[in-house]
């Protein structure tokens, strides 16, 4: 956005900007919504050109009027309407013309009548425009397509005729309409939206002009080139909710001698924030014991050493699985294996017990039961082997003991003494 450049003179910068934000006002204070009228083509008046104060007698428009809004309430007759050159969306009927066959169907034509209450002639509606003086000048007639109650002419054909002295006469210049519109009906608060002013005849070429009011100031958007009869512009939404963000649009036609300049207003307001929710990142279930890898049992991995660990494990298991194996002895068994296999906490691995090359005890094994391959012999480790295999159980059996005995003692302090 870039603020209108300033002027040299305060006095003309003043005069100017109250100009030009008077012109606002009164735009908002009278104009109907944006895009309310369509062109839908020209049409011709009969004669083509005669004295102000006796004006055209027939019309006959370029097409059929377009479906009505309300299916219940259809376009019954036409309304020869002058249009104001300062505000478009202001008319004053002329005269009316009720065709042969339904408007849907066939163009508007016939001769124009006044005899309704609302009417007045050509001449007395340019001197309401124009209270004195000549009238001399440009002007918009617009055929309307109107419902039995007057309440809609937002469907219309135009004709421009220019007035001479007393005469009249229909030329060829074609009247612009001007419609202003976002790509959203309440853009949210403080977020880039788009403005799009629309020209119709879309034959018209040249340039449109945004602009808008910050706090009192006038504010250029910039100017933009017609592509197919629409320019966009770029906006940032105010950063109140309901905010009102008015926009002017004014087109300027690239030739002036076929087509008219137009302006519109339209105001926006700020919706509130569409910012979406963060989903997060889903937090996974927790699940007990890892499934695939084996729970470690305290004993050591690899190779045994020959001597028991320090640490003795959570403790002996109730109902040892296979049959026992007894305190082995230096003149033991060399024929290299040693229990079933079947235990309920042996380790997962390879490994060997004193010179051999056996492999490790299967998963799930039995504490102290390991199965060994090859050609491995207990009978190496000696008699000092199997006095410390005896110690280890011992102290196995001891830190069992002691550890039920804790278990009991801990129980009777939270429940009370039980027999």
């Amino acid at each position: 956005m870039n603020p209108v450049a300033q002027l040299r003179s305060p006095v003309a910068l003043l005069t100017a900007l109250a100009l030009l934000c008077g012109t606002l006002a009164i735009v908002l204070a009278v104009s109907t919504p944006a895009g309310a009228a369509t062109r839908h083509g020209t049409f011709t008046l009969t004669p083509a050109s005669g004295a102000v104060s006796a004006g055209p007698t027939a019309v006959t428009a370029a097409a059929a009027c377009p479906a009505p809004t309300a299916p219940d309430k259809p376009y019954v007759k036409g309304v020869l309407v002058l249009v104001d050159p300062g505000d478009p969306t202001l008319g004053a009927p002329i005269a009316e013309v009720v065709p042969g066959g339904p408007l849907g169907t066939t163009p508007i034509t016939g001769p124009l009548t006044a005899t309704g209450t609302g009417y007045a002639t050509l001449q007395d509606r340019l001197r309401e425009l124009v209270p004195a003086g000549p009238l001399d000048g440009r002007y918009e007639l617009r055929l309307s397509c109107e419902t039995a109650d007057g309440e809609a002419r937002a469907d219309y054909f135009s004709r421009m005729i220019e007035v001479t002295g007393d005469d009249w006469a229909a030329i060829e210049q074609q009247a612009t309409n001007l419609s202003v519109t976002a790509d959203s009906a309440n853009p949210p608060v403080g977020r880039p939206f788009t403005i799009t002013a629309e020209v119709q005849p879309a034959t018209a070429a040249g340039t449109v002009t945004f602009l808008t009011l910050v706090e009192d100031e006038v504010v250029d958007l910039g100017t933009e080139q017609l592509v197919d009869g629409k320019a966009d512009i770029g906006a940032t939404m105010r950063d109140t909710v309901n905010a009102e963000f008015p926009v002017l649009a004014q087109y300027t036609p690239a030739d002036p001698a076929a087509y008219t300049a137009s302006s519109q207003l339209a105001s926006f307001y700020a919706g509130p924030d569409v910012t979406p929710t963060p989903t997060g990142t889903p937090t996974p279930t927790p699940t007990g014991t890892p499934t695939g890898t084996p729970t470690p049992t305290g004993s050591p991995t690899g190779e045994p050493t020959g001597e028991p660990t320090d640490e003795p494990t959570d403790g002996p298991t109730d109902e040892p699985s296979g049959t026992p194996t007894p305190t082995p002895t230096a003149s033991a068994d060399t024929s290299g294996t040693t229990g079933d296999g079947s235990g309920s906490s042996g380790s997962s691995g390879s490994g060997s017990s004193g010179s051999g090359s056996g492999s490790g005890g299967t998963s799930g094994g039995s504490t102290g039961a390991t199965t060994n391959g090859g050609s491995g012999s207990l009978a190496a480790t000696g008699t000092s082997a199997a006095v410390s295999a005896a110690l280890g159980s011992l102290a196995l059996c001891l830190l069992g003991a002691a550890a039920v005995l804790q278990t009991r003692r801990t129980r009777r302090r939270e429940g009370g003494a039980r027999p």
